[in-house]
């Protein structure tokens, strides 16, 4: 289990390095560096996942994963000035309504294509439009909204 940690930090502090030079946090090194040695990429090459992160390994690995994110939304929580949001509440209520409806609205847009590409794919469940396009809106409403405690951070 130690080695899997080890590999991952490595990894994305040497994805991390090239991306300062652009200003990003490290936290998008570590979002690229989980898509690239996830299913998306390097699990695609053959004995890969069974080599360095293989089934057994994966609910610990999990488990750790989820320590470590309920221990950095925490530190969020922690660092949220009440006093400056108080003195900027309009600002704040605008650009977090704003962040939220947007990507609502474009999840929802997207949502109609691939319902209509993927709902008769092999091994799918039917499901009602109104239900995947509330999903498919909320999915990339929280998700920008997680970016946004991430880039304040």
């Amino acid at each position: 289990m130690i080695h899997k940690a080890i590999i991952i930090i490595i990894f994305c502090r040497i994805l991390h390095w090239p991306l300062s030079k652009i200003r990003q946090p490290r936290v998008i090194a570590e979002v690229i560096g989980g898509i690239i040695l996830g299913p998306s990429v390097l699990m695609r090459i053959d004995g890969f996942e069974e080599a360095i992160f293989p089934t057994a390994a994966m609910p610990n690995l999990s488990l750790v994963a989820n320590v470590g994110l309920i221990l950095f939304l925490f530190l969020v929580g922690l660092e949220v000035n009440m006093s400056l949001f108080m003195s900027n509440w309009r600002v704040a209520l605008s650009v977090g309504l704003a962040g939220m409806m947007l990507p609502f609205g474009l999840g929802c847009a997207m949502a109609w294509g691939l319902y209509h590409e993927f709902r008769n794919d092999p091994g799918t469940q039917p499901i009602s439009f109104g239900l995947y396009m509330l999903f498919i809106g909320t999915a990339l409403s929280v998700c920008s909204y997680i970016h946004l405690l991430i880039s304040y951070h």
